[in-house]
């Protein structure tokens, strides 16, 4: 059974952290970002939470909903999620590049370059958005359909 209340609390989550990210980091110039020890362990945190977040959700559901759950990567199922309608066309592929950048805070994390984990928060913070966006209007659905 999808638990509404689960995924809500994790979209919140991706907005608090995009709210941080998009207040304190976008307004850095690279120079200062990239030199800066504690502002980039900040930021990959909050970065990583916000993916974190999305990667529940969409597991969640597939999971909740009975979807296709064999995946060989993480991100895939971001795929299913388009085959079921919930996310559009080739946005699965924005949010599996972003999935890809939060493999490497985890388990890559002596490699992460600071010039992508900037660029991440100039231009991929809306795609998180976006992706809570999508949920959001999943979730009104869901409900009117359940309630019906």
């Amino acid at each position: 059974m999808l638990d509404t209340y689960r995924i809500e609390r994790r979209i919140q989550e991706i907005h608090k952290r995009l709210k941080k990210l998009n207040d304190k980091f976008k307004p850095l110039r690279e120079s200062e970002f990239v030199k800066d020890d504690s502002l980039n362990a900040e930021a990959e945190r909050h970065l990583q939470t916000a993916i974190q977040a999305c990667i529940d959700i969409a597991n969640h559901i597939v999971a909740s909903l009975g979807f296709n759950k064999k995946f060989e990567k993480t991100g895939e199922v971001f795929y299913e999620l388009v085959e079921n309608g919930i996310l559009d066309g080739d946005f699965a592929e924005k949010m599996i590049n972003i999935t890809g950048f939060r493999n490497i805070l985890v388990h890559g994390y002596l490699d992460v370059q600071r010039n992508i984990t900037y660029d991440n928060i100039q231009n991929r913070l809306g795609d998180l958005a976006k992706f809570a966006q999508y949920i959001e209007n999943f979730l009104e659905k869901y409900e009117k359909k359940k309630n019906k």
